[in-house]
């Protein structure tokens, strides 16, 4: 006689079971305890036995007996203590089950049990697997696991991203990766390491460390770890690595900007405490201050106060500049036209050192992508330079076309430069006399926004007395990859 069989697991929720193995119960749906065979055997832990499903007793009755089910047994499944489903039996007599059945099946529903529960607990470590490995090659951290003698049981694969080196590299090879560290990070990170590994350190232990990237470069690495335990023996290292690159680079310039601030405030700061010392004497004394004398504090104090003023506006201008806060603003400029709106601007303040200011253009100077406002700073802060530098000589703004760029020069009949600061004169805070009036930031500034604008700038000098030229290219085509706002003219 043809019977079927089928098993019934109860949700997460235990309020619905999962039915397989029949045709109108469509398998894998879930369908509703309430009114089920299901229901009164799990609620009674007892088997139930159906001996017409004509009556439409439980709830698929009636679709059982339209496929040719006419009797029906349902039988607890339980698993240490606890009821996960039922497995179910249908004939298409009527009366078919009874008592021998009943104890037949409860040989074998243990067994069916164990084996349910076994799949679910196994089908929930493969989901827990997949969900680790996703986060794991997902990550853009380097995440690891390694034994007590160096050999790696898991490496991410950002780690090639991170290093230049595939995550397959550093399990052929022992040294928890130590090879890859910085000379002079290499015995404390092993130290740290160590630590770890002889339980010295139970907690989150965090450092900082360089390493070598393929390419030869340097990457800045954080360093979190814990031991690696089984049966509360330490069998290796876990743990996770960040690129911190960028962040050390941003510490180090706020840790240049403090110093650079420091330094260049110190000297005004000084003539400005000086000046209001001769004051005070002056009056301690019972001096009248004379008016020559006034004249001479206010000049210090005047002076001083605008150089704060300059030293500060030129100390931010650099950090917004270093930093990349603020944009390029692209617009279509002419060089041609921004040069002699200078040469305009600058003509009396050049007569008054008896020097001739002059502009030397050719004819199609093409237009050019570039952030108009950083490009008259730029040119204005050269010609001020070449101003401030020359007497009774000729100052000559010029241009040419190369193949890909434009070359802007300002050259000079003035005091010209030695070798020495040749090299270092678009350096920060330099200065070829340290006396010399100015903040020494004003050409670190220009070749800021030349660098921004993938640019070059230079100086040429034969020499002291023998003037000099400061030259800059300002390319045709910008780097459309590079992070720029347009302005729109």
């Amino acid at each position: 006689m043809p019977r079927r069989a089928v098993a019934r697991a109860l949700h997460a929720q235990r309020d619905a079971l999962r039915h397989q193995h029949l045709t109108e119960l469509k398998e894998g749906v879930q369908y509703p305890m309430e009114g089920s065979l299901m229901k009164r055997v799990v609620q009674f832990r007892q088997p139930v036995i159906v001996e017409d499903t004509s009556k439409g007793r439980f709830l698929t009755d009636p679709v059982l007996y339209k496929e040719g089910i006419h009797s029906r047994l349902g039988y607890p499944l339980e698993h240490k203590g606890r009821v996960i489903g039922s497995v179910n039996f249908g004939s298409k007599r009527k009366d078919y089950y009874s008592k021998k059945h009943i104890t037949f099946f409860s040989q074998i529903a243990p067994q069916l049990a164990m084996a349910i529960e076994n799949t679910r607990l196994f089908n929930g470590i493969k989901e827990a697997e997949e969900k680790y490995r996703t986060v794991i090659e997902s990550s853009p951290d380097i995440i690891f696991e390694c034994t007590k003698d160096g050999e790696f049981l898991l490496m991410s694969p950002s780690v090639e991203k991170i290093t230049g080196y595939a995550a397959n590299q550093f399990y052929e090879n022992r040294g928890y990766g130590l090879s890859l560290c910085h000379e002079e990070d290499q015995e404390r990170v092993q130290r740290e390491i160590l630590q770890v590994l002889k339980g010295q350190n139970d907690s989150l232990m965090d450092i900082e460390f360089r390493i070598l990237h393929k390419q030869g470069h340097v990457v800045w690495l954080s360093l979190e770890m814990l031991p690696m335990k089984q049966n509360k023996d330490i069998v290796g290292i876990e743990g996770f690595c960040r690129d911190i690159t960028e962040r050390k680079k941003l510490d180090e310039l706020k840790d240049n900007l403090v110093r650079d601030v420091t330094h260049e405030l110190k000297t005004p700061v000084a003539k400005i405490e000086m000046a209001i010392d001769m004051f005070e004497r002056s009056i301690t004394l019972g001096d009248k201050v004379s008016l020559g004398r006034g004249s001479q504090i206010h000049e210090i104090l005047r002076n001083n106060v605008n150089r704060l003023k300059n030293s500060i506006k030129n100390i931010l201008d650099i950090s917004k500049l270093e930093s990349g806060v603020e944009p390029l603003k692209l617009s279509d400029i002419s060089i041609a036209d921004l040069v002699k709106q200078i040469v305009f601007e600058q003509k009396d303040s050049a007569s008054t050192k008896n020097n001739v200011l002059t502009h030397q253009l050719p004819s199609g100077i093409p237009i050019i992508k570039a952030d108009r406002d950083m490009i008259y700073h730029l040119i204005n802060h050269l010609v001020n330079n070449a101003i401030k530098f020359t007497e009774h000589g000729k100052i000559i703004i010029s241009a040419r076309v190369l193949s890909d760029a434009v070359e802007v020069t300002v050259e000079d009949t003035g005091r010209g430069l030695d070798e020495k600061t040749r090299e270092r004169v678009f350096e920060k805070f330099y200065k070829e006399m340290p006396s010399a009036f100015g903040s020494g930031i004003g050409l670190a500034i220009c070749k800021n926004i030349v660098q921004k604008h993938k640019g070059r700038i230079w100086v040429e000098s034969e020499g002291k007395g023998k003037g000099s030229r400061f030259k800059f290219t300002l390319p045709m085509i910008v780097d459309t990859k590079q992070k720029v706002t347009t302005n729109p003219k």
